[in-house]
């Protein structure tokens, strides 16, 4: 059976036909539009991943450069958030805090402390004006200049807080040794005038109490107007020897530089020490090193005899005639020590930051002038004095000279 096709279908297939491909045609051209916009999305894509490379790399290289920075400066730079976490620290603050960023960060600012218990930033009272302080780490003491400012974003959001740490030790030392240099100066002006005003009538008193002690030395019963004379000659003897300390704390005379033998200059100032104060000495266990053996002193002798005798003498003190009393010479690079170490009670804290202090003393006796000597001639010397409190008890007092005989300082011409 065959199915005869109708004009009317024929038509209907046609119109289809012409349907369908106006449908694709559209379905071409929506395609090709598509096909384009793609294109620009991912032009633009692409330019915006560019742009957005380019700022990420200028945001590292700020923040590496920042970082050089932060490296760089000597001042130390503490950074805490709003809470009072550390975030960061730049190594100058690792330095002068002497704590490792490892231990810092991520620790609250306002818990840490230093070695005397002390807040170890200031980051816990908020922001303030400069503020000096003192730092107390292993090492020693710090003076620093510190201050800590807030931080904000461009909107004005609180951020956190940064803390600045100006080291300022040096310049405090400084400061300290040209106060000190300007107190010895006028000392000297001061000396002059008093040497000058009381070494003639002390010349007057110590001859005539020479004539009244010869007077009465074949007079009987006259020992006690002859002990009382001598005690006089002593007495203008050590007023003299006062004047001359100053007068050579403040205005030195050149020094005579010889080489001398380091065993020999130990025993010899010892025993005119443990001579001039049998009772201090007689009970004091006392050793010798010298370290190499030969080794020799450079310097001059007379003014080191002075210092080395009254670090003794300051020694045999402490000691109260018992314990121990160390003296050695030894050679460290290009320096010369002389050490006089004893195991008496030590130097108490609030005295060591004022023992070169000339006038200054702890003792019911003395003029207070004895380490300030030992100081200056260090340093006429171009050496130095240190003293190291001992483990334990007792103190050590290292007088350093250079190894090798200089030119004498400007300040002794």
């Amino acid at each position: 059976m065959m199915i005869e096709a109708r004009p009317d279908h024929a038509v209907e297939l046609k119109e289809a036909f012409g349907a369908f491909a106006h449908v694709a045609e559209k379905l071409r051209v929506a395609y090709e539009g598509l096909q384009r916009t793609a294109a620009n999305l991912d032009r633009d894509l692409a330019d915006a991943n560019a742009r957005l490379k380019s700022q990420v790399e200028e945001l590292e290289n700020l923040s590496g450069s920042l970082a050089a920075v932060l490296r760089a400066i000597p001042c130390g730079v503490v950074v805490a958030g709003c809470d009072g976490t550390i975030l960061m620290a730049n190594p100058a603050a690792e330095d002068i805090l002497e704590r490792k960023g490892a231990d810092l960060i991520g620790s609250a600012a306002a818990a840490l402390r230093d070695a005397a218990g002390q807040p170890l930033l200031l980051l816990g009272n908020g922001p303030g004006e400069v503020q000096e302080r003192v730092l107390r780490t292993a090492s020693g003491a710090r003076v620093l200049a510190d201050r800590v400012v807030p931080v904000s974003d461009a909107a004005g959001n609180h951020l956190g807080l940064v803390e600045v740490l100006d080291d300022r030790s040096e310049v405090k030392a400084l400061e300290l040794e040209v106060q000190r240099l300007d107190r010895l100066a006028e000392l000297g002006r001061v000396a002059a005038i008093i040497a000058h005003e009381l070494r003639n009538p002390l010349s007057g008193i110590r001859g005539f109490a020479g004539m009244l002690e010869r007077h009465l030395r074949d007079a009987p019963n006259a020992e006690t107007p002859r002990r009382w004379a001598r005690r006089i000659c002593e007495g203008v003897e050590r007023t003299d020897a006062i004047i001359d300390s100053v007068l050579f704390l403040a205005r030195p005379r050149p020094l005579a530089r010889v080489s001398i033998d380091a065993e020999r200059f130990l025993c010899d100032v010892f025993e005119c020490v443990a001579q001039a104060a049998p009772a201090l000495a007689r009970g004091v266990h006392v050793s010798i090193s010298v370290e190499p053996p030969g080794l020799r002193v450079p310097g001059d002798e007379t003014r080191l005899r002075q210092a080395l005798t009254n670090l003794i003498q300051n020694a045999l003190e402490a000691l109260g005639g018992a314990g121990r009393l160390e003296l050695a010479a030894r050679q460290r690079a290009r320096l010369v020590e002389l050490v006089v170490r004893d195991s008496g009670p030590g130097v108490a804290a609030e005295a060591q930051a004022r023992l070169y202090e000339p006038f200054y003393t702890t003792k019911t006796e003395g003029a207070g002038l004895g380490l300030a000597l030992v100081r200056r001639i260090a340093e006429l010397h171009g050496g130095s004095v240190e003293m190291r409190p001992g483990i334990g008890s007792g103190a050590a007092f290292i007088l350093a000279v250079p190894a090798e005989a200089g030119p004498a300082e400007a300040c002794c011409s």
